[in-house]
This record gives C-alpha cells, structure tokens and sequence, in this order.
C-alpha cells in the first residue's frame, strides 16, 4: 500500500508541468549599447561596467539605452556634538530604451542606512561596496525589462 502511495505521488509531482519562467530564454543573447549618460558619472560607470559584463555583441537583438543616474549621501541622524553618525545611499536610475520600433522609459531606485565609521578609509570602501551592490541589483532589473521587451 505504501509503494502504491509513492508510486502515484511521484507520478503526479513528475507531470505537473512546472517549469521556470526564463528557462528558454537566452538571457546572455542580448546586444545592448548605451547611447548616452547622464547625471552622477560613478553611478553610471558602475552601471555601464555591469552592463557589459552581461551583454554579447553576437545577438541579432540590440537595445539602445540613455542612462540618467543620481547619488545621494544625505545624513539621517547625528550625535549630540553634532557628528553625523548615520546616512543613507540614495540612487536613482532612470532608462530610456529604443528596441526595434519600441521605446520604453523606467527608473530604479535603491536606499541603503550607514552608520559612520571612524576610519574614513574603511568608510569609503564600505560605500564603494554598497554604490558597487545596487550598480548590480539595477542590472539585474534592467535585464528582465528587456527580456520582457523581447
């Protein structure tokens, strides 16, 4: 009774047609070539230095992109001598992409809480690391608007 059981369990969870949503897809058969850039010049490095990283220059599929980003670094709270002692990342990017005969214009946007750290050195890398991060989080949203764009 008990093999019977595993039997057809196994039989329904074998067939019931699951499948991930980007399994066909060739996410690194992508053409994407960045036209202009605007705004914060290290945010859009970071960006156009992700962006690379994913695309091909094989794919018969190019988008055109406009990059338009902003940094901030603006203090939340401070100690009663009045040091700041946390901030907050702000980053915001805005696309504008030209695919075939579609335009498209969204942005991303990314907050992140610091407390300071004494050692300014160890303080800026730390916020290289996080600029570094959310240069990869937006890439990663970028891709699947234009997977979805395909």
């Amino acid at each position: 009774m008990k093999r019977t059981f595993f039997y057809l369990l196994f039989l329904f969870l074998t067939s019931c047609g699951f499948s991930p949503i980007y399994e066909n897809t060739k996410t690194n058969d992508l053409t994407i070539l960045i036209n202009n850039m605007e705004g914060n010049s290290e945010m859009n490095n970071l960006i156009k230095n992700q962006i690379k990283l994913y695309s091909t220059n094989k794919s018969e599929d190019k988008f055109y992109l406009n990059i338009k980003s902003d940094l901030n670094k603006s203090v939340i709270s401070k100690t009663s001598s009045g040091t700041a002692s946390n901030y907050e990342i702000y980053v915001r990017a805005e696309f504008e992409i030209n695919y075939k005969e579609k335009k498209d214009k969204f942005n991303y946007e990314e907050r992140f809480n610091i407390k300071n750290i004494s050692d300014s050195f160890k303080q800026k890398n730390y916020e290289d690391v996080i600029k570094s991060n959310f240069a990869s989080s937006i890439r990663k949203k970028l891709i699947l608007k234009l997977l979805s764009m395909k």
